[in-house]
This record gives structure tokens, sequence and C-alpha cells, in this order.
């Protein structure tokens, strides 16, 4: 189990994302999964790694949100 930082020091980050954020950072987060299982990504997952996967998972996201009309959507 990872220890805190000696000396009092926190790095520790605090975010606090919206709906669509942690949806679209559940979804991102499966695309880079499958890019790594794939073997697509190198030794290390780079950033332009990440912004791949983000890029695809709102690509998806706008093409559901044309395909799907809502419940709740006028």
């Amino acid at each position: 189990m990872a220890q805190p930082p000696k000396g009092g020091s926190d790095n520790r980050v605090s975010l606090r994302l919206q709906e669509t954020e942690r949806t679209l950072m559940d979804s991102a987060s499966r695309i880079l999964s499958a890019y790594i299982t794939r073997g697509d990504t190198g030794a290390e997952v780079t950033d332009q790694d990440i912004r791949s996967a983000v890029t695809t998972a709102i690509k998806m996201a706008r093409f559901m949100d044309n395909a799907v009309h809502a419940d709740d959507e006028k």
C-alpha cells in the first residue's frame, strides 16, 4: 500500500468532476485500457494516448446524443 509522503507535504489532487465529465472519464478509461490491451501504446502511456481515448469517448457521446432521443429531451 502506498504511503503518504514524509515531511508533511501533501501532493494529493482534489477534483470534483461533473456527472458528464465522470461519464466521459469512465468511457475514456475503458477505451485507453483497450488500447493498452491491444498493444497500441508504448511501454508508457503518453498524453497523446490519453488524448486519443478522450477524443474517442467524446465522439461516441456526441454520436449517441444525435442518434438517440432521451425521454426527458424536448
